[in-house]
This record gives structure tokens, C-alpha cells and sequence, in this order.
């Protein structure tokens, strides 16, 4: 069976489309004016719709989204749209997003740039794969059958097709629930779930109920408030979507309405208009709300707990999860953080709330990011760990790469290369693999890549090939004149050769030392079992002191180097 090709794709809406969304806005008849206790107001309503006609760019809004990799693929008989971000660092962990309603691929604009391309070497990296539900935006109009279970096997079929076999999944509203169960259909490749909400709700049992904190009890009430006051739009997507639907497809103005109730009074305007536009000019008013209806007669439900790591990022004024409940359903919480940026704020208004990658997009940022930093291979080895977080430091303030350093004869960015070659050294003569493809003793001093990009994936592949040796290892293969070392004597030869050429880099810039008392106290022991045979190729002779040197001053003088160097 062929399997269905990705193409290419752009955003470009015919004129004639805007022209009749306008026409139609200008000729609409507008309800009673109410009170907010019936709904959505007149005034809110007319404002976004004013906003539409004379302010909201929607050729901007495209050519936004066409600035970033677009593509389609037919999956399971549907078209799917998808915008696939690559970043630049060949480390990046490739991560889905999931939007819900009445949101859409909106609601990650904001975060691409972070999440692909962070600007220090040491946060993590992703691939960013961000589809368009089906019958949402340009994966629509769909035909019926799409819910949570079917548009989870469609995405890792797509994450497959682009050549994913491991990686992330995050979504938000319909995306919290649907990346879980990509976790469900396929925990040997999702390495991670994080999601803005956890929908577990009580089960009936008593004992569930039982002492419950005062904050989950205050989950509970907004939960019931907003079931009493806010559910109509669930009940009627889930019973009868097609009724609805005849109002949405023909009015614009009725379908701004009706999404709006879900979009909070405090979200700019234009956020709110690109999520409706998309569904207005995509003809997907319809096709959108029957994911309720489909997830509430799907046969398929879900059996046990979820297994794959997963992390929860729950933001104030949006639903509140509660964790006995969620834990429930799902059996390995790593990561429960809840955000009140409204607080940090000091603003009046709820805080991020419901579209938290478009309202928090840092916070939310920060928190994916730790979760799946926190989800890298563990190492045994917290030195190697302090050496190259020290090294990734130091790299972070250099403006001239070809400022001389206390390495005589090469500059900031020989030393760079000399110092990841080293560490590709290292993780070749554990692993077998291949080791640098340049001389780490005779570097070029010139870069294709960005320092922290070059540096990164040596780090990685060292801390990595450390990973896999036993503390008690007795000979762990080096590339040092000694040859085999045992394990802590070997990690540290690592682990110096890191943090040293750390020091030579952080002096080439002026930006103080990376070196602390802690890390110098133990890589002390370390070199002076290893220095000596070491002397006139890698380290020179050691210089004499005073006995008032701190550990830093009394590691660099034993290893040759004058603490006092400036540039």
C-alpha cells in the first residue's frame, strides 16, 4: 500500500471570500441587547465584529502563517494540515501540539520561535509538528468519526510519516486530552505528555471525596459553577451539532458569538478573530464543534491508566485539575505545577488562563521545558554535569570569537573546538563510535554552525556514553595516554578537560569564572592523578602560589594557567 505523500502547502484565501465575509458582517441583524447573564453581549460582540471589518488583518494573519514549513497528508481518508518547525539544533526533541476549540493552530504561534530555537545552548530544543484537528481550519471540513481516540492515531501516524520515531506530545483543551492517549496508542515512542489541563473528574465513590484540600474543593465548586452557568455549547456539540451548525456555516457574525463565549473579555482582539477567521474562511464553523458529539458515541474508552511521563502546567482562571482524580487515570505524574502570572502581574484580570501559548507564552515555555529537560537520560555522574553546564555558561557571553585566551596560540573559538572534540573523544572510546571529524588538537578556528549548536550535541553524546558506565567500572576506555581509567577517575578526566576549557573561554570575554570552590575541590584530586603525563601538549608546568588560593586559583596554577589572565 502507498503510503500518502506530504506536500507542500500555503495559506491563500481568495479575495472573493474576504470581500463576502465582509458583506455578509455589514448586512447582519443583530439580536435584543441582553444583559450578560443571557450570554455573550451586544456590545462585546459588536466590537470584535467592528474589528473585523476595520482592523483585523487577515492577509497579516496569513502571511504569518506562511511564514513557517507548512504541509498536508491524507490520513485515515481526511486531509491534514500541519505547520512542521524544525529547529536548527540537531539535539531537539521533535514535539506534536494540540489545539482544541475554539482555538486552533493560533494558539502556538507564539511559542514556536522559543521552543525551536531557545537562545541558550542549554535549554532544550524541539521539532515542532503543530497540526489542524480534523475539521478544524485547512484539515476541513472533515467527514464524521473524528474524536479523541481517531485523531490520536492519525497524529502518530503522522509523527511516523514525518519520520518521528520518538517524541513528545502537548496540547491544550481537546489537545490535553487527545496527546495522553498518542501516549496510550504508542508509549514506546512518546517520550512525554504534558498538558495544560488533566479532564478527571469524581468517579461517585465517597471515599473519593474524602479530604480534600480547600483548593481542590475550590476546583470542585468553579467546576459546578461553570457546568451551571457556562456548558450550554458541550450539551448542544455533543447532541445535536448539525442543528447548530446551520447558523454558524451562513452567519459570521453568529459564529463570532458563539466562539467568543469561549474566548475570555481580556484576550486581544486580534487572537480572537485569527481562531474565528480560520473557521469562517476554511468553511469549518460546522465540521469543528462535532469533535463533541464524536468523542461522546465513540465506542473506543480508554482501558486503565496512562503509563508515559507526564506533566501538567494547569494555569489560573482556566479548569482546575484536581490530582487524586487525575492520578487516576493516569499513573505517572511527574510534573504538577500550577501559574497565577495574573498575580506576578499584578493585573486585575483572570490569569493566563484558557490559551496560556498565547497569553503566558514564557511561563508555558519554561514549564515544557523543564519537563522534558527533566526527562533526558540520567546520569550517575553530577560532576560531568556541573563541567558542562559550566562550559555551556561560558559560551553564553562571548561577543568576539576571536579573542585570544589563556590557551596560548588559539583563540575563543579554537578552544571551542578543541574542548567539544575532547568530549567526542571521550564518548567515542566508550561507545565505539566514530570520534570528531576534525582535529581537536589542530583546530580551524572557523564554526559553520552556532557555537552552542556545535557544542551541544558533543555534550550530549559524552554525557550520554558516561550514562551507560557503572560507578564501579573498573576500565572505562579513554583516549588519554593512561588508557583505561577506572569509572570516577575516567569521568573526571572528562569532566576537567570541560570546565578548564570552560575557564579559557569565560577569561577570553572577560565574564567571570565558571570554575566554583565546589567544582574546584573536586576536580583537584583528579588532576593530580592525571596532569603529569599530560604536561607539554595539554597542560603546561604548573605554576607556583600563594597559600591563600582558593581551590579555583590552586586547580589553574596546578594545570598551568595563571588565574590573574586577562584579555
Amino acid at each position: 500500500m502507498t503510503v500518502p505523500a506530504i506536500r507542500p502547502f500555503r495559506a491563500e484565501i481568495p479575495q472573493a471570500k474576504l470581500d463576502d465575509l465582509h458583506r455578509r458582517l455589514r448586512a447582519a441583524l443583530w439580536p435584543d441587547d441582553l444583559p450578560a447573564e443571557y450570554g455573550v453581549t451586544n456590545e462585546r460582540v459588536r466590537a470584535l465584529a467592528e474589528h473585523w471589518l476595520g482592523g483585523f488583518d487577515w492577509r497579516a494573519f496569513e502571511a504569518r502563517l506562511n511564514a513557517y514549513p507548512q504541509f498536508v497528508t491524507e490520513i485515515d481518508g481526511e486531509t491534514i494540515h500541519c505547520l512542521h518547525v524544525r529547529s536548527s539544533r540537531p539535539d531537539a526533541t521533535p514535539l506534536v501540539l494540540t489545539h482544541g476549540w475554539p482555538g486552533s493552530i493560533a494558539e502556538y504561534l507564539d511559542v514556536i520561535g522559543p521552543l525551536t530555537e531557545p537562545e541558550s545552548a542549554g535549554e532544550p530544543a524541539f521539532h515542532l509538528v503543530i497540526p489542524s484537528l480534523p475539521g478544524f481550519g485547512f484539515s476541513g471540513p472533515a467527514k464524521s468519526g473524528w474524536g479523541t481516540h481517531r485523531t490520536a492515531a492519525a497524529w502518530a501516524e503522522l509523527m511516523s510519516r514525518l519520520g518521528y520515531e520518538s517524541y513528545g506530545a502537548a496540547g491544550n483543551d481537546a489537545g490535553s486530552m487527545i496527546s495522553p492517549e498518542i501516549g496510550r496508542l504508542a508509549p514506546e515512542k512518546v517520550v512525554g505528555v504534558h498538558v495544560t489541563q488533566l479532564f478527571s473528574f469524581p468517579s461517585g465513590d465517597p471515599a473519593e471525596m474524602a479530604d480534600l484540600s480547600e483548593a481542590d474543593q475550590a476546583a470542585l465548586a468553579h467546576l459546578q459553577w461553570f457546568y451551571e452557568n457556562m456548558f450550554s455549547f458541550n450539551t448542544l456539540h455533543s447532541q445535536q451539532p448539525h442543528t447548530l451548525a446551520f447558523a454558524l456555516a451562513d452567519s459570521p457574525l453568529g459564529l463570532l458569538a458563539w466562539n467568543a463565549q469561549l474566548f475570555g473579555e481580556h484576550l486581544d482582539a486580534d487572537f480572537v478573530l485569527a481562531n474565528v477567521a480560520l473557521y469562517w474562511l476554511t468553511g469549518t464553523a460546522g465540521s469543528s464543534i462535532r469533535f463533541y458529539y464524536e468523542d461522546a458515541h465513540d465506542p473506543t474508552r480508554p482501558e486503565g491508566p496512562t503509563t508515559v511521563p507526564t506533566a501538567l502546567a494547569m494555569f489560573a482562571g482556566d479548569f482546575q485539575s484536581i490530582r487524586r482524580f487525575a492520578e487516576r487515570d493516569h499513573a505517572n505524574i511527574v510534573s504538577w505545577n500550577a501559574y497565577d502570572t495574573a498575580a506576578q502581574e499584578g493585573g486585575p484580570r483572570d490569569a493566563a488562563g484558557h490559551y496560556a501559548a498565547h497569553e503566558a507564552p514564557e511561563v508555558l515555555v519554561a514549564d515544557l521545558r523543564r519537563f522534558f529537560a527533566s526527562l533526558r537520560p540520567a546520569t550517575p555522574w553530577p560532576l560531568l554535569t556541573q563541567s558542562h553546564e559550566a562550559l555551556r555558561t561560558a559560551i553564553e557571553s562571548v561577543t568576539d570569537w576571536s579573542a585570544p585566551t589563556p590557551c596560548a596560540d588559539w583563540n575563543a573559538t579554537q578552544v571551542l573546538q578543541h574542548a567539544a572534540g575532547d568530549q567526542l573523544g571521550y564518548a567515542a572510546f566508550i561507545t565505539g563510535s566514530s570520534g570528531p571529524d576534525f582535529d581537536p588538537f589542530s583546530p580551524s578556528g572557523t564554526l559553520e554552525a552556532k557555537p552552542a549548536d556545535f557544542l551541544e550535541p558533543t555534550l550530549t553524546a559524552a554525557a550520554a556514553a558516561f550514562a551507560t558506565i557503572s560507578p564501579d567500572a573498573t576500565a572505562v576506555p579513554t583516549p588519554l595516554p593512561q588508557g583505561a581509567l577506572p569509572a570516577p577517575v575516567a569521568v573526571g578526566a572528562a569532566a576537567l578537560d570541560a570546565a578548564i576549557h570552560a575557564w579559557d573561554i569565560a577569561m577570553s570575554s572577560g565574564a567571570p569564572s565558571p570554575l566554583t570552590q565546589e567544582l574546584a575541590e573536586s576536580l583537584l584530586p583528579v588532576a593530580k592523578q592525571l596532569a603529569e603525563p599530560l604536561r607539554g601538549f595539554a597542560y603546561a608546568p604548573a605554576l607556583d602560589g600563594p597559600a591563600t588560593d582558593d581551590a579555583p586559583a590552586t586547580l589553574l596554577r596546578y594545570l598551568g594557567r595563571n588565574p590573574e589572565w586577562k584579555a
